[in-house]
């Protein structure tokens, strides 16, 4: 993997980490929201739809960080 363009071979087709990264952190929000739901957190939200997309994000650049340490 190129430090500089990390990048996977999944199939012959390079998928950049970013992409992958983005894709972890909304599964990982996806859940979170899921579990706040099933325990009726959500209506302490203001707005579910900002906050998954927030959290989506922020969980993508942790992710991302994360793994390129």
């Amino acid at each position: 993997m190129n430090v500089s363009h990390p990048e996977f071979n999944v199939l012959g087709f390079f998928v950049p980490l970013s992409l992958v990264a983005g894709v972890v952190g909304f599964v990982m929000a996806w859940f979170i929201v899921a579990i706040l739901e099933r325990f009726r957190l959500t209506r302490f939200l203001g707005n579910i739809s900002l906050f998954f997309i927030a959290l989506s994000v922020l969980l993508a650049g942790v992710t991302d960080w994360l793994v390129n340490l």
